[in-house]
Order: structure tokens, then sequence, then C-alpha cells
């Protein structure tokens, strides 16, 4: 037992478990979530034991876990322990079960009393983690193997129920222990992280085992309907090598090109390619981008807890999950916005100016490049914007009439904008039930567009520049017509300047709130009338406010700190011979 204690508490160890979890969902998928050999048999010898079943089962609930928790919290406090430190655990546990919920959500399966189930027992999950976090508290090592045995206990009183196959209960286990294994590295945010977490090659598994949640449910769906925006980007590039008028494109699922003619143009490439390996040199790309984002926009995220870590919080969040999913564009443009503002270059803004031209919404950088002086990178982000835009045109004329007319003016081209994964502010007041009057979202859209370009000013000011970008990356969110989930890709700036400035627990909340899918567990409910209307409808805009909330409190929470991590921007001469005159100023006589 010692042994084996040792073995599980290394990250070595967290690598074998997660390995065997992936295993089994693998293996789940291969036959399409069909019961296996060993599920069929444990149903059938425990199907008789369904009475003390359902009361065994409770102990992995949380009706029972919480409460010790709670109980545990109080006497660490009474002993001297922080409150942060006494209610690490329950906050563990929480998180655990969240994770376990969103990873699992999408494998449902055919369950044994009919019905669906998710890929995972969450109650032997619970069972392994809550009763494992109250033995390491006592610190008895006989308290484990008092887990072993509860957590088996409840995990086949799930079967005897016909909740859950053998096969989820040991997916549950796995998943129990790795979180129990993971958490021996999770510290209270005030303190250091531990540097076996943030240096040691072995926490490169974590980032390894989060990759299949995205990934993963990519192959339970035929190539012709993976990534449905990429079908997009595909059929549209097609259009634009034959000369046809790419806004006319429509794909099997009736969804048309929406970008501008640009875009199209570096989309014609692609349909060059075969579908299928198109896929998968996409997804690589999207990872490849995933990376230079967290190294580049998160810099000081990285810094705190490691860039492993980083990646495998990044990668079970919701917009990253749905960015795969649909094949969308969004981390490349971050990336691409982020390198040229956040890192020295003379030609700052080009970057900027290419994104806009591929989609609109980066345009809200402009006005702080103009209140700002910025008239370097504002002259470039303009000029290489306009410069695209017309060879786009040009090179696709018959295009140009429909796009410029028509196209760019018609919001309803997106699908309907009303739906819950449409997070912008016009998305949120369709769903409110007041009438639609499209002045109503104007006036909204330009108070938000007044003060954020206020409030990032007032930052780059204080030389902020990762909490400046950051504010307007909330703002391309919050006033664009239709922002869906994967749009939030841009809430990693904000994100990270928060981090800078040391707001680890409002940090910690957002980085929950954007890895549960709360659009559709608000709508879910709402179908089901289990609460009032009004709740369900803030779950369904839980994230589309935090847009709002970051443009309005965000300079508030991090102006008095200075992103000094970051490379300096390049001043123009204009900036120079301004810096040198208050520094003259300031200078003693």
């Amino acid at each position: 037992m010692p042994a084996l204690l040792t073995f599980v508490r290394t990250l070595p160890g967290a690598t074998f478990l997660g390995s065997v979890a992936v295993l089994l969902v693998t293996t789940a998928l291969a036959v399409s979530g069909a019961p296996l050999g060993p599920d069929l048999a444990a149903a059938r010898a425990l199907s008789r034991g369904d009475g003390p079943a359902a009361l065994v089962t409770q102990l992995g609930s949380g009706a029972v876990l919480y409460p010790v928790l709670v109980l545990v919290a109080f006497g660490r406090r009474a002993g001297g322990a922080s409150w942060r430190s006494a209610v690490l655990p329950i906050v563990i546990l929480a998180a655990a079960q969240t994770l376990e919920a969103v990873t699992f959500v999408t494998l449902a399966r055919p369950g044994p009393g009919g019905g669906t189930v998710s890929f995972s027992s969450g109650h032997a999950m619970a069972a392994v983690l809550g009763w494992g976090l109250l033995a390491r508290e006592f610190r008895r090592r006989v308290g484990y193997l008092l887990v072993a045995i509860v957590a088996l206990v409840v995990g086949l009183s799930r079967v005897a129920l016909e909740v859950h196959w053998l096969s989820d209960v040991v997916a549950g286990w796995a998943f129990g222990v790795l979180a129990l294994v993971v958490s021996r590295w999770v510290v209270v945010p005030d303190v250091a992280p531990s540097p076996r977490l943030t240096s040691s090659r072995w926490a490169w598994a974590l980032p390894a085992f989060a990759v299949s949640v995205p990934v993963v449910p990519l192959f339970t769906v035929p190539g012709d309907d993976r990534m449905k925006d990429l079908l997009v980007y595909y059929g549209a590039g097609s259009f634009a090598g034959t000369g046809s008028d790419v806004y006319e494109f429509r794909t099997v699922f009736d969804m048309p090109f929406t970008y501008p003619p640009f875009a199209a143009l570096l989309s014609e490439p692609l349909s060059r390619v075969p579908l299928g390996l198109l896929q998968v040199l996409w997804a690589v790309a999207s990872l490849a981008a995933l990376v230079g984002v967290a190294r580049i926009g998160m810099r000081p995220v990285v810094e705190r807890i490691g860039l492993p870590v980083t990646l495998a919080v990044l990668l079970v969040s919701a917009p990253v999950r749905s960015h795969l999913r649909f094949g969308q564009v969004g981390l490349f443009l971050v990336l691409l916005v982020a390198a040229d503002l956040l890192r020295a270059h003379r030609r700052r803004g080009g970057g900027l100016g290419v994104a806009i031209a591929v989609k609109l919404t980066p345009a809200v950088y402009g006005p702080w490049l103009l209140v700002t002086r910025q008239w370097r990178a504002f002259c470039w982000a303009v000029g290489v914007s306009v410069a695209a835009t017309v060879a786009g045109l040009l090179l696709l004329w018959p295009s140009a009439e429909e796009y410029l007319w028509r196209a760019l003016w018609d919001s309803d081209r997106f699908g309907a904008n009303d739906v819950v994964g449409n997070q912008s502010v016009r998305g949120m007041l369709l769903r409110s039930g007041l009438p639609e009057v499209p002045l109503l979202w104007l006036a909204s859209a330009l108070v938000l567009v007044v003060i954020g370009t206020y409030g990032a000013w007032r930052l780059e000011l204080s030389g902020n520049r990762l909490g400046a970008v950051g504010v307007l990356a909330a703002l391309s969110v919050a006033v664009s017509p239709t922002s869906w989930v994967h749009h939030l890709v841009w809430f990693v700036l904000p994100l990270a300047a928060l981090v800078a400035a040391r707001r680890y627990w409002l940090s910690l909340a957002w980085a929950v709130v954007l890895t549960v899918s709360l659009p559709s567990i608000g709508a879910s409910g709402l179908r089901a009338g289990t609460a009032h209307p009004a709740f369900w409808h803030l779950v369904i805009d839980a994230q589309g406010l935090t847009a709002v909330a970051t443009v309005l409190f965000l300079p508030l929470l991090v102006r008095s700190r200075s992103d000094r991590e970051l490379e300096p921007a390049v001043p123009g001469r204009g900036e120079v011979r301004r810096s040198a005159a208050v520094s003259e100023r300031r200078s003693p006589r």
C-alpha cells in the first residue's frame, strides 16, 4: 500500500491513470457506446441489489461530502489556517465535478435502464476525490484504504441501480484518482505554485489528456458533418476559384459565407486540399495557435502556473472546445492581434489590419489607436485593412456588389440571432423579450465603445498595455451583432490582465464560467421550467454579461497594476519626443 500511494502521488502516476481513462473513452467510442462484455456481466451479477444500493450510493454525493468538508473547513480555520486554505478541498471537489460533467457531456451512450447516460459515473468520481481529500486532511494511510472501499461500494451501487455500466464506473474512478493526484499541486491563488507543477516534464501529461476533451468528439461525427464552419470556408474558397459570387454559396446545412471578400481570397487555397486532410491540418494548426496565444497573450498566466497547466485550462474551456468543434478562425485572429499589439516591432498595426480585413470586429482597436496618438500603428492598421479589402473586392469582383450593398449590413445571414449561443449585447436584448428596436442596440453599442475606448486609453497612459488590449477584446465580443461561444476566445486577453494585476480569485471564477457550457444548461433549465425564467435567462447570458462587465470594470480592477513583464511597444518619433519632454520636465534642476 505505501508503494502504491507513492506511485499515485506522482505526475507519472497521473499519466498512467489518465491513459486508462482515455483508453476507456476510446474503446467506448469504437463500439458506439454499446456495453462491453464486463458491463453486461456486472449488470447481471448486481441486478438484485438495488435495495441497499440506493442508500449506499448517497455516500458519493454532495449531500454527504459537502457538509463533511464544510465541518473540516471550520476545524482547520479554528486551528489557525486561512479561510482560503480551509475551503480549498470544497473548491477542488466542486471544480472536479464541473469538469467531469463538461468533459463527458458529449459522450452519451445507451444506459442499462434505458435512456442515455454520460460515459462516466459522477458518484464514483466524487467518492474517490471527496473522501480522498478527507483522508489527506487527517494524514492517515489507513484512510486511503477506507476510501478505496467506499469508492468501490459506491461505484458498484451505480451498476446495481442500473444507472451506469461498469466501464462508466471505472472511468469515474480513474477520473477521481487523477483529480486527487493533480490536486496535490493545487494551491491557494495567493501562494506561489509548486515548481513541480510548472516545470516538470510530467506536467505535460495534463494538456495531453485535456486535448482529448475537444478533439475526441470530432471523431464521433461523419467527415462531411465535421467542422461546419470550416466547410463554409472550404466551399466559399471553391466558389472564389471559379469566379462565382461567394455570398451565394450555401453548405448542405444552408450556412452562407459571412466574412469580407479578403477572407474568401485566403480560403481559395484551402479548397484545393482534400477535405479530410484539411480538417486534420486545421485542428493541428488551431492547437499550434493556442500555444502561441498562451505564450504571447497570456504571458502572466504562464509565468504563474506554467505553460502546460495554462494549455490544459484553455483546452477544456467552452470557447476553445467550440472553436475546434466548428473549425473556426478565432484563435488565429487572437494570436495575430496579440502578437501585433503586445510585442515590440516597427510595423505595429499591420497584423491588426489583416485581422480587420478577415473579420470586422477587431476594428474596435482603431479608435483606441487614435486617442492614444499611436499614429504609425493606426496608419498601418487602416492601410493594411483597406488594401486587403480592396484586393478582395477587385479579385472577387462578382462578389463585390453583393458584399457592399447587402451582405455587409445583413446580420440575419449569420442565422437566428436570438439563439442562446449568441452572447453579444444584441443577442441578449433579443432574448430579453423586449421589442426588437435596432436603435436600442446601436445606442448600447455606442455607449460601450465610448466607455471601453476611454478605459483602454487610461490603461495605456498608465503603462498597462495588456489591460488596454484586454478591455477592447471584451468590447469586440459585446458590440458585435453576433458573438457565438467560440468568439469568446478573445477573453484570454482580459483574463491575463487580471492575473497580471494579481486578481487571482476573480480570474479563477471567470475561468470556471468560461469552462461550463452555461448557455446550453440555461436553455435546458428554461425548457424544463424548474426555476423562474429570469434565473435561467441569467444563466444563459452569464458569459456574455462578463464581456459587458469587463468593459465597465476591468480598467478599475487593473489600473493600478502595470504589465511590466511585457515588452514595451516601439515608440514613434512623436512619442519619443513627448517622452523626452516629460523626462526633462521631471528631472531635477
